[in-house]
């Protein structure tokens, strides 16, 4: 099955209404919905769970945390958890490329995580996943 990495202003995207690139967001979701694999890290869900808290509130970002909890629950969303290895190769990432770059490490760990599971697509909005030479969706 197709897995697409989703990142935190794709999840941002669905969940606020007040996000400019919502409606699009929604769109796309509909249009991979039952095709493909979503992954996503512990890390993307810290910084949407923050983003949300401040956008849209705490009792919308619980009940978008609990959307998400069935998702992996019904195998569709698959979270992975960094791990200590994984932090370390996404230093030397941030090191390495943020030279002329501006990535952040939750960028740098999203790239470690895409390519050791050899994912070539990113559902976002945020033009680094580009940068890092990914297809970027929508």
């Amino acid at each position: 099955m197709r897995q697409i990495f989703v990142d935190t202003s794709a999840w941002d995207a669905i969940a606020d209404a007040g996000d400019p690139n919502h409606e699009m967001s929604l769109l796309f979701n509909d249009e991979i919905a039952d095709r493909c694999r979503l992954v996503v890290t512990n890390y993307v869900l810290d910084e949407l769970y923050t983003l949300l808290m401040m956008n849209v509130g705490h009792q919308r970002t619980v009940d978008f945390k609990r959307k998400l909890d069935v998702l992996a629950q019904e195998g569709i969303l698959v979270i992975i958890w960094v791990s200590e290895d994984i932090a370390a190769e996404a230093w030397t990432v941030f090191e390495q490329f943020n030279v002329d770059k501006q990535w952040s490490f939750t960028d740098c760990v999203s790239y470690v995580v895409m390519k050791q599971r050899e994912i070539v697509e990113a559902f976002a909005f945020d033009h680094h996943f580009a940068q890092m030479g990914f297809a970027r969706l929508p």
